[in-house]
């Protein structure tokens, strides 16, 4: 064995380190994020602009499909909702204008309910209210009595706490929504 590290100078070193881990001296941000963190609040239902990045997981009928997600809230009537992965096959792009949900084709828009080829994630999407979806990814469920959401984490994006990793389950569907990124604020 090294000299150096011989049993005398081990025990001391090693003292040293428990020492400065039960002091705090270890992680010395851990206390400081605990404080920001409870002194946030959670976001308003009715919070606009954002976007939130993230990806999610549908489980309907035994089958669970995945993809990545960009929710865009440009103010309390326009949302731009972005899909890429597995289920939405490329890219599939949902815009909410007030109570209508439209899907983007390039240039054209068809409303979504029309579309009988969707993918049952995006299914279930157009048989929402337009105007509270948004709202789940801030971890309000709206008025619906058929929907259960739950909220597993939360994550500081000051001044708010958002939701990080939630799930929402209704009727025979469970979704599984982990949010990687917020944007509070963000220009259109």
């Amino acid at each position: 064995m090294i000299d150096w590290l011989s049993e005398a100078r081990l025990k001391p070193l090693l003292l040293i380190i428990c020492m400065a881990s039960h002091l705090g001296c270890v992680n010395p941000g851990l206390e400081k994020n605990r404080t920001i963190e409870t002194t946030l609040t959670n976001a308003p239902a009715d919070l606009s602009p954002w976007i939130a990045t993230g990806k999610l997981a549908i489980t309907a009928e035994g089958e669970t499909s995945t993809a990545r997600f960009e929710w865009r809230r440009h103010h309390l009537t326009r949302d731009t909702i972005t899909f890429s992965g597995p289920f939405s096959i490329n890219r599939q792009i949902i815009e909410r204008h007030g109570d209508s949900l439209v899907w983007r084709d390039g240039d054209k828009t068809r409303p979504l309910s029309e579309i009988s080829t969707l993918a049952s994630p995006l299914r279930f999407l157009a048989a929402q209210q337009p105007e509270v979806i948004g709202q789940w990814l801030l971890g309000y469920p709206g008025n619906s009595e058929v929907l259960q959401l739950e909220v597993l984490t939360w994550q500081p994006a000051p001044p708010w706490m958002l939701p990080e990793q939630m799930t929402l389950v209704s009727d025979g569907l469970s979704v599984r929504i982990i949010v990687s990124e917020w944007e509070i604020g963000a220009q259109q």
